[in-house]
């Protein structure tokens, strides 16, 4: 079965996988997508985008200035057609100017990290002397200490990166000054560093800007927060989250899908509010860094939030009135044909793939 990348959103570096453009409001169709089928996870930085495909391997469009998408083309300072740049990883995450790839090493049983571009919180993860990988001459090997584990999820805030391995234990690095990375952090953290405190096995991550959830077994739904209680991002919190099936984070709040298809918000309303009313039961979501896009049990595609850059979509046609491009208490539907597949979400960026 054929699969279909259809994309919207901010371009101003070609971040979508078409020519750059500063705003695509109307999904348009990528003609040479990446291998679509079985595609493990979507993740955006600041102005560069990186798909990871069932195969392990890593493709990457947009910026590359500061070589967040391969240093070795640091002299390519846009790539506007997804290229590949991994063959062996198992997971994937980017910040504002950076990118990073767990490689998994099944013959130890480790977790090798490979970091690219610019970081000026330890985001590279490489020691207090490497802000930037371009400058490193001919640098193509992982970090030097491998995670001692298999990791199982990965994740990643404007300028923090967060693994959790098999065990359940929980390395990080990058900045560290609101708590993000526990307490016995402070500034920043330039080297993978072990986690301590977290009361029960997590077995996701996800980063707002300046902070890290961790959730533990959907059938118990234990929950905990790293970083400042800013907007009640960490006070607003539900007992816990029983049941959850998928969840994401705005930069500062936070949205659960449980499995009978609900959707629970907490945090910032950053002009736009969480959950419109009468929002209908959901199948997926996608949360990006000021917008949700979500596909409902009938099979729609819908998102809200701040829809300025065309990632809500065409907001021209919304019966609502819409104030300062905010798509807040309703939904825009979006008309995208084909079955949808898997949604994806950026820095003011959508991606459906529909089959």
């Amino acid at each position: 079965m054929s699969h279909q990348l259809y994309v919207f959103g901010s371009n101003g570096e070609g971040q979508l996988g078409t020519p750059a453009a500063e705003i695509v409001s109307t999904p348009i169709l990528i003609s040479d997508p990446p291998p679509l089928a079985g595609l493990r996870a979507i993740r955006g930085g600041d102005n560069h985008t990186l798909f990871l495909t069932e195969e392990g391997i890593v493709y990457g469009v947009g910026d590359n200035r500061k070589g967040q998408l391969s240093s070795q083309l640091g002299n390519a300072p846009r790539l506007e057609t997804f290229k590949d740049l991994n063959h062996r990883a198992s997971l994937s995450a980017a910040t504002c100017e950076s990118s990073a790839y767990i490689l998994a090493d099944k013959a130890s049983s480790r977790s090798w990290i490979h970091t690219e571009g610019s970081g000026q919180w330890g985001e590279l993860g490489r020691g207090d002397e490497i802000m930037n990988t371009i400058a490193v001459s001919g640098e193509r090997a992982p970090l030097v200490d491998p995670l001692p584990g298999a990791a199982v999820d990965f994740a990643a805030g404007a300028w923090h990166y967060v693994a959790i391995l098999e065990d359940g234990t929980v390395y990080s690095w990058g900045k560290a000054r609101l708590g993000q990375l526990g307490e016995q952090s402070s500034n920043k953290v330039t080297v993978p560093t072990k986690i301590e405190g977290i009361p029960f096995k997590p077995v996701k991550v996800i980063c707002g800007k300046d902070f890290s959830y961790f959730v533990g077994d959907s059938s118990i739904g234990e929950h905990i927060l790293l970083g400042k209680d800013k907007f009640n991002v960490d006070s607003g919190k539900p007992q816990n989250v029983k049941g959850w099936k998928d969840m994401g984070a705005t930069w500062h709040a936070i949205f659960v899908l449980f499995d009978d298809g609900k959707l629970a918000a907490w945090g910032k309303e950053n002009m736009w509010e969480l959950l419109p009313t009468g929002l209908p039961l959901l199948e997926k979501i996608a949360v990006g860094s000021d917008h949700v896009l979500a596909v409902t049990k009938e099979g729609k595609l819908i998102s809200w939030g701040w829809g300025k850059h065309g990632n809500c979509g065409d907001l021209s046609k919304i019966k609502h009135e819409v104030k300062n491009h905010m798509v807040s208490g309703f939904w825009n539907e979006i008309s995208i044909p084909g079955e949808i597949d898997a949604i994806g979400a950026g820095f003011c960026t959508s991606f459906v793939v529909t089959k």
